[in-house]
């Protein structure tokens, strides 16, 4: 019985730190695109279009402040992943994030 117990632990082990190990690959392939390693905020958003390319979609924010730029960055699993630049009224990029601009605008941190 002790025997099956330690087997089923080490199982679930295994497939735990090979699980964690697809989802750190899926993390990095991310941190790849331009958008998402090279966009700092104080940028300007004319800087950040240099860098990343036209967004998917812009808009201006309602419950946050300022426009805000939503790119598609590394398709898997034949899912999009969204990340945002918000930009103050001056232009300047305030935040940035995995999610799309109206996600952001409904809670802005």
């Amino acid at each position: 019985m002790t025997n099956k117990l330690v087997l089923a632990v080490c199982t679930a082990a295994t497939f735990s730190i090979l699980a964690g190990c697809t989802a750190y690959d899926r993390a990095a392939s991310y941190v790849k695109e331009p958008v998402v390693s090279d966009v700092k905020v104080g940028m300007t958003k004319q800087q950040v279009r240099a860098i990343a390319g036209p967004p998917s979609t812009s808009a201006t924010l309602v419950n946050a402040q300022g426009t805000c730029d939503t790119y598609a960055v590394a398709p898997r699993d034949g899912k999009v992943q969204t990340y945002f630049v918000s930009y103050s009224d001056t232009g300047h990029v305030m935040n940035k994030g995995y999610q799309t601009c109206s996600d952001y605008d409904s809670q802005p941190k």
